[in-house]
């Protein structure tokens, strides 16, 4: 996804899409937030889900929109990785122009390769026990310690399922994930908290 909202940078400076107010909002929200990411010990799939997730909460107040002018709902739509990669590219350059130096900084750890950054990713293997929908699809995991662990599905997962429709049948059956761990700023309680993010998931 990073690599086309490269591609498409240089275009932004001669484009007309700026001009309606909410699309100014969208850019200045996710540029707040991506100036207080945290890019120090992370792994660059980490800081690029932290971009994801950006882009993500700054459009979800414009669904409607969004929806209007690029025919994508990011509420309705968060599971379809095409129409997702769509709004990451449109999102970008909306960013972009708002905060380009800022962006091009993030940007980059997604075309990075860092030595060892496999090894900073854990793995667990155990049982499904429950699937919660909430803004992202979350998997309760008994791991063999017998300890539940959540997990996020929030970006691209690799996967021997096509999870979009095979997710929910998942309940109870075993599984095999590999995650790295991210912190977010949760509004509710009005501090951070560490997410588990899924990168992969097979079933045994």
């Amino acid at each position: 996804m990073m690599k086309n909202i490269l591609i498409l940078l240089g275009l932004v400076l001669s484009t007309a899409v700026f001009s309606q107010d909410y699309k100014k909002k969208i850019a200045k929200s996710s540029c707040d937030c991506v100036k207080s990411i945290k890019t120090e010990g992370k792994t660059n799939a980490a800081i690029t889900s932290e971009l994801g997730v950006c882009m993500l909460k700054a459009a979800m107040p414009f669904s409607k929109e969004i929806k209007k002018d690029y025919n994508i709902d990011p509420t309705a739509d968060m599971m379809d990785s095409s129409k997702m990669e769509q709004l990451g590219i449109k999102m970008g350059i909306l960013m972009a122009e708002e905060c380009q130096e800022e962006f091009l900084k993030m940007a980059q750890f997604s075309n990075e390769e860092t030595a060892g950054s496999e090894s900073s990713e854990l793995l667990i293997n155990g049982t499904v026990s429950k699937i919660e929908k909430e803004n992202f699809i979350i998997f309760h995991v008994i791991g063999e310690n017998k300890m539940l662990n959540k997990l996020y599905w929030i970006s691209s997962v690799d996967s021997n399922l096509d999870l979009p429709k095979e997710y929910q049948s998942l309940q109870n059956k075993k599984v095999n994930i590999s995650y790295f761990t991210m912190e977010i700023f949760d509004p509710k309680i009005n501090d951070y908290k560490t997410l588990n993010i899924i990168s992969t998931l097979k079933t045994e």
